[in-house]
């Protein structure tokens, strides 16, 4: 971990800017819940060396940066790319935590929070850090330091825009003009969202394995009879329906380019037919 004399001795580490607009929802956050100015965080220690509490420039240009992709963008202008674009706010009681981690990870589910690109939390008190990745538009985690402070990372585009601003702090604390989201749809969102995950993941297994089975795929084609000038169309077949989540497409890619020698081609496989 590199010295506050050492990242002080760069230029890029003078260089990052916390906008007025950041700073006033830290100020706001801070003192709408009573809690110390110390409780909101922004432009990261010498512990962070990547991510949104460092500015794009010091990730790109920083000999001490650890990861020169990761919440870089493209088109910012040069005053944007000195932007700190984290946000980090510690509530103090597990019962704040969890309320106000709920409703920015439904609004962010809900579209009304685009200009944020991810977020991470504790949704219902649990000991798994719950998250949302904005630009892939699926689930994602961190580090347990995230049970009890939520993060959010802007779009570094949006560092000054005062409305953004606001919008997040009348989400986070539940303001009246704010729609607030029900325990019941939470549960759900949060186990279809695992859910989600598991299949993905099982998906992207199954493409593994079935671009592994190509590379032998002619030979077994000869071996059950068909022409191998059909590979190709079976492989895009196959993947199309997989790329798709839809099983019925994959199985019905595999009836045509096996019909009845499915139960031939399993045997030789050692695969018992379905």
């Amino acid at each position: 971990m590199p010295t506050y004399a050492q990242l002080q001795a760069e230029t890029w580490w003078g260089r990052e800017l916390t906008t007025p607009e950041l700073a006033w929802l830290g100020a706001e956050l801070c003192r709408r819940t009573g809690r110390p100015r110390g409780a909101f965080g922004n432009k990261g220690d010498n512990n962070h060396l990547r991510g949104a509490h460092r500015s794009q420039e010091w990730i790109l240009k920083s000999r001490y940066a650890t990861s020169r992709t990761y919440t870089v963008q493209t088109g910012l202008t040069a005053t944007q790319a000195r932007h700190i674009a984290g946000v980090d706010f510690t509530p103090g009681s597990a019962a704040q935590m969890v309320a106000q981690c709920k409703r920015l990870y439904a609004a962010l589910r809900a579209g009304r929070l685009e200009e944020v690109r991810e977020f991470y939390g504790n949704v219902d008190g649990d000991k798994v850090v719950d998250g949302w990745d904005n630009v892939r538009d699926r689930a994602a985690s961190s580090d347990s330091s995230h049970l009890w402070h939520w993060h959010l990372t802007l779009d570094r585009r949006h560092c000054a825009n005062r409305p953004l601003m606001e919008r997040i702090l009348a989400i986070a604390l539940g303001d009246p003009t704010e729609e607030d989201v029900d325990d019941a749809t939470i549960d759900k969102i949060a186990t279809r969202t695992k859910t989600k995950v598991l299949a993905d993941s099982g998906i992207q297994q199954l493409l593994t394995r079935v671009q592994q089975l190509t590379v032998s795929q002619a030979a077994l084609l000869d071996a059950v009879g068909r022409d191998p000038t059909d590979e190709q169309a079976i492989v895009d077949g196959v993947l199309s329906g997989l790329g798709a989540r839809n099983l019925d497409s994959v199985a019905e890619a595999l009836r045509t380019a096996f019909g009845d020698r499915a139960a031939e081609l399993a045997a030789k496989l050692g695969t018992p037919a379905s």
